[in-house]
């Protein structure tokens, strides 16, 4: 999902976790390589870096251009996949000395977040044989959120009303040292995002999460979509844009270059910021494809030098939009059959692919929101299209 990335006609291969074409291009993707569509996590989608000679061998031999590997978040293998071709391939993503520590300690971000003046919810840190749920129940009332340090999209993200809770999270979640208790900030959650240049952050719109929609497939504080254009008030809005200014600037001091995105929890006029993405997230093609100067340009900008110049004040005007994630919550099977795909509907397994749980269905896109203003539940036309589509999957246990 980097488009507009893999539409320019500089693209020559797109390496992706889920099988996919993209037109005038060729891709590798694991799930052809696997016969198997999962939920891709971000060390599923780092092995792609091990075609990275396979794609160069069959590019064309006089094409002697420079190769930009764009993956989401540098990582090792990727480091390693371009340190291997020298002038001739450059990893076109922040450093990862500098975006490791963001994305994989939500506690030590929590705490810079507080030291930069910015509200962030009440919190209490406790080694894993420490938990215990009436002391943190006292500090916090309940429900509270309970969250491993290196969650991403929801994943390790519990929300606790109750001992049997805090079980299943510990259950879940067994080789967590310590964990990270916060105080329950809101039922919406937003998301104010920006580009870090080297002289400059270009600051983007500010978009409502859907979260946590069970005919989707999703738990609590698990992502599953985004509304650009929506009703937000003016006062959140405001804020989460001058939290995106402050916190692109102290990722500019550390090195950090490319987008970043803030998770962000409103109740009422007031927010509370959660975490810090220090990469390309889950919603960053639908800006892309919602903006005349796309995000996901700029972000390849900002990496390779070009100067922001005079920096924004403010996030340039977006096109509305929205786009949900369908994902399989049965046990593995394999796809026997597939629905008719109706418009605006993408991203559907091929017939024979074994599906795991978590793996995503398909994906939804449309100009208009397809969820409520709270991103917490669907509208009625997106609910029946959505119904009607896992209808139609024909998607049997594996042996």
């Amino acid at each position: 999902m980097m488009a507009p990335l893999t539409r320019h006609p500089s693209c020559i291969c797109v390496l992706s976790g889920d099988a996919g074409a993209t037109p005038g291009t060729t891709g590798l993707s694991l799930e052809r390589l696997e016969g198997v569509r999962r939920r891709w996590r971000f060390g599923d989608v780092a092995r792609l870096a091990d075609f990275v000679p396979k794609v160069l061998a069959e590019s064309a031999e006089d094409d002697d251009r420079p190769v930009l590997l764009i993956p989401p978040r540098a990582s090792l293998a990727w480091e390693s996949a371009a340190a291997a071709w020298p002038g001739r391939v450059r990893l076109a993503a922040s450093p990862l000395r500098v975006a490791e520590p963001i994305a994989e300690d939500k506690i030590m971000v929590r705490g810079k977040l507080r030291d930069l003046g910015l509200p962030v919810p009440e919190e209490l840190i406790l080694d894993t044989s420490d938990v215990d749920f009436a002391a943190v129940a006292r500090k916090l009332g309940t429900p509270f959120v309970m969250q491993a340090p290196s969650g991403a999209g929801g994943q390790g993200t519990y929300l606790v009303a109750a001992e049997a809770d805090v079980a299943r999270a510990l259950t879940g979640q067994p080789h967590v040292p310590h964990w990270l208790f916060s105080r329950y900030a809101g039922d919406v959650t937003i998301n104010s995002a920006g580009v870090v240049y080297d002289d400059g952050v270009r600051l983007l719109p500010v978009s409502t999460q859907s979260s946590g929609i069970r005919e989707l497939g999703f738990g609590f504080g698990a992502y599953c979509g985004s509304t650009f254009g929506g009703p937000l008030a003016r006062v959140v809005e405001a804020a989460a844009i001058e939290a995106a200014a402050i916190v692109g600037e102290w990722l500019r001091t550390l090195g950090h270059r490319g987008m970043f995105g803030i998770d962000i929890a409103v109740c009422g006029s007031e927010i509370a910021l959660l975490e810090v993405n220090p990469r390309v997230q889950g919603s960053s093609w639908l800006l892309s494809e919602l903006q005349d100067d796309p995000c996901l340009v700029s972000h390849v900008e900002a990496l390779v030098g070009v100067p922001l110049g005079v920096p924004s004040r403010a996030p340039d005007a977006v096109r509305p939009g929205s786009h949900l994630l369908l994902r399989w919550d049965g046990p593995a099977g394999v796809v026997h059959e597939l629905p008719a795909c109706p418009p605006g509907v993408t991203g559907l397994p091929e017939r024979g692919v074994t599906m795991l749980p978590g793996a995503i269905m398909a994906r939804f896109e449309a100009g208009e929101p397809l969820t409520t203003s709270d991103g917490r539940s669907l509208v009625e036309g997106a609910r029946r299209t959505i119904l009607a589509l896992k209808e139609g999957f024909d998607i049997t246990p594996a042996r």
